[in-house]
């Protein structure tokens, strides 16, 4: 899988599990499962008994933003920062909601958001040196905006390189979305093929590495990136379903569901692969099939882009 807004999603989920590891809160572990709006509930329940928990306004910050409730997200995390401003986690999140917000904005209200966005992302990072998610969410700031804005080719790559310290395989893996970017491919294979050479034992630099061979329509090779991301992987939905856009791009359907199948058997809750598996089903023509599988999507994602490509191909079919 290759999205941006499913791994901030990804990253926000892990941060639930951080803090699940020390309690056994109903609502954290519904975050965990992605029920969003069950866990809205709970923790919009747990702010009403306790209106100084701070945690439990950042996690309903957390709901409340995968809902797409994003101003609401917003109160609620700046209420968590009022009641306990050095929590770098709070700090990442609020720039993450910022951030949801100025996808959506216009460019007027894109200028007045984006110094919010870095500054947060700053404090999160000067608050705590060693988070690699606030260093990397300014290291995406600096690559992304426009220099008027803040945008910094050197800063993003001074992000990158404090990752690196941190983690190296991160931080070559950073870096390889800057040359990306800058469309050096060499440079970016390079650098995905040190990050494998960093952690051997883990799987994302061979996935990142497999996208850029199939964006280079380099099949064969691609494949076997991907394959060996399962291999390291076998418990993770997103190998199986990394090798099934594979597939895909081949238009060898039948083969992609399989993989995208074996992604839900691992994790029936993983969205991106019941999307894809809905294009496979409608590929073949399999238009009551892809009907269903859409509307399954629908019970495990809302609000989004895909969600609303859902809906329009449900009308459709």
């Amino acid at each position: 899988m290759s999205r941006t807004g499913f791994r901030t999603v990804t990253a926000l989920l892990l941060l639930a599990a951080g803090a699940a590891a020390q309690s056994d809160s109903t609502g954290i572990k519904l975050i965990e499962q992605r029920k969003f709006a069950d866990a809205e509930r709970f923790f919009d329940s747990a702010v009403a008994r306790n209106g100084k928990d701070a945690e439990a306004r950042y996690f309903h910050a957390i709901a409340l933003m995968m809902g797409k409730d994003l101003d609401a997200a917003e109160d609620e995390v700046d209420e968590a920062i009022d009641l306990n401003e050095n929590a770098a986690k709070y700090h990442l999140l609020r720039g993450q909601i910022l951030g949801q917000q100025a996808m959506t904005a216009n460019v007027i209200s894109q200028g007045f958001l984006a110094p919010k966005i870095k500054n947060a992302f700053l404090r999160a990072s000067e608050l705590d040196p060693k988070n690699i998610e606030a260093r990397a969410a300014l290291f995406s700031y600096y690559l992304m905006a426009p220099g008027i804005m803040g945008g910094s080719d050197e800063k993003a790559m001074e992000q990158a390189d404090a990752v690196e310290r941190l983690e190296p395989m991160r931080g070559k893996l950073m870096r390889a979305s800057y040359f990306l970017r800058k469309k050096d491919t060499a440079r970016a294979e390079g650098e995905m093929k040190g990050a494998i050479a960093a952690a051997p034992e883990k799987g994302a630099g061979h996935k990142q590495l497999g996208y850029l061979n199939l964006n280079r329509k380099r099949y064969a090779e691609a494949s076997s990136n991907m394959e060996r991301y399962i291999a390291l992987e076998p418990k993770n939905p997103d190998a199986y379903d990394s090798m099934g856009d594979v597939l895909a791009a081949q238009e060898k359907y039948d083969q992609a569901i399989e993989r995208y199948l074996q992604a839900l058997a691992v994790d029936r809750t993983f969205s991106p692969s019941v999307f894809a598996l809905a294009g496979c089903y409608e590929k073949k023509n399999m238009k009551q099939k892809a009907k269903e599988t859409y509307q399954w999507f629908l019970t495990l994602e809302q609000n989004t882009r895909r969600a609303e490509t859902a809906e329009k191909k449900i009308k459709e079919l």
